[in-house]
């Protein structure tokens, strides 16, 4: 189960707004990008296993066709290997949670997109704050707290796998 480190990014302090802000607007687009490719990743794999669990379900339903029929001998021995292998192969599908992580990863740097927009038109929650080093300071907050509550599913993942 993939568990990150904090974003921080930071390698000196920050001393004027405009550098804060900068910091705040550039570690957003790293949390997209890092949860953009946590979706592609787990979507890649889901599809994979899914591609490959229907290509080994209809090779050995054509492959014992074939064999009931004896029309290329016995192949009751590849029938086995490959119903073995088409178990095996769903039953990763369905272990991995690929398909889960792909929409959760997906939704998570959405989210990061949402509050990216909203930060920068100043609406919702920011057209309440005139001072724009308050809004900044609201921005980073929530952009910590998706982070945290990404952190906290990908925790509950891996607990309910165990």
């Amino acid at each position: 189960m993939e568990r990150s480190n904090p974003p921080l990014n930071v390698k000196t302090p920050a001393e004027t707004f405009e550098e804060k802000r900068q910091q705040a607007l550039h570690q957003c687009e790293h949390l997209i990008k890092d949860f953009s490719k946590r979706a592609d990743r787990h979507k890649g794999r889901y599809k994979r296993l899914q591609t490959t669990s229907i290509t080994l379900a209809v090779c050995t339903t054509v492959l014992s066709a074939l064999s009931a029929s004896n029309l290329l001998g016995s192949l009751d021995w590849i029938v086995l290997s490959i119903s073995g292998l088409a178990t095996l192969s769903t039953t990763f599908l369905s272990q991995t949670n690929s398909q889960k992580m792909w929409v959760q990863s997906r939704n998570i740097s959405q989210e990061f997109q949402m509050e990216l927009f909203l930060y920068l038109q100043g609406t919702r929650d920011y057209a309440n704050i005139s001072d724009e080093s308050e809004r900044l300071q609201l921005f980073s907050k929530c952009l910590m707290d998706i982070w945290s509550q990404a952190q906290e599913k990908w925790s509950q993942q891996a607990l309910f796998r165990q």
